[in-house]
């Protein structure tokens, strides 16, 4: 018969070891995991404030400004009136485009009218009113609803 080993087994410090490891690798996934939402929770609350700025500047330039929308390539960029032409704005932050993803464009209205073209355009006027407009932003965790009325700032609305 053979006798046992008392010794056979891992020892405290190899377990702490282990555990430690496992805990620094579980510490760095999970911040990673909702890293997309976040982003997508960013580019809407960053779209908000775009269009919030770009009525302001509506508003103190007395001019018509504009938002694209491109569906297909998920941004947007703000143009102004000039000489009877919308023209590129070229101030910084608004100036040129901005991308949205990882979201994708759920659901588009403007005016409450449900728009399916890859280019919208929601019209922003010197009076302080506007088109209004609800832009849904679909990750695979939530959705986000970018809206404004008639006349007001834009709002975001998680659903």
């Amino acid at each position: 018969m053979k006798k046992r080993n008392p010794f056979v087994g891992f020892t405290l410090l190899e377990l702490l070891v282990v555990i430690v490891i496992l805990s620094v690798m579980v510490g760095v996934l999970i911040p990673s995991m909702g890293n997309n939402d976040r982003n997508a929770q960013n580019g809407a609350e960053s779209l908000v404030l775009m269009i919030n700025m770009a009525q302001q500047e509506a508003i103190m330039t007395s001019r018509v400004w504009q938002l694209v929308l491109d569906v297909e390539n998920r941004n947007y960029r703000f143009q102004k009136l000039g000489n009877l032409e919308f023209e590129e704005i070229t101030t910084r932050p608004l100036a040129g485009e901005h991308d949205i993803s990882p979201a994708d464009f759920e659901a588009l209205e403007i005016n409450n009218q449900s728009i399916r073209t890859e280019i919208a355009e929601v019209y922003l006027y010197p009076t302080g009113e506007q088109d209004s407009l609800r832009l849904v932003l679909k990750t695979e965790e939530t959705e986000y609803a970018v809206a404004m009325g008639p006349v007001g700032p834009a709002h975001l609305e998680r659903l």
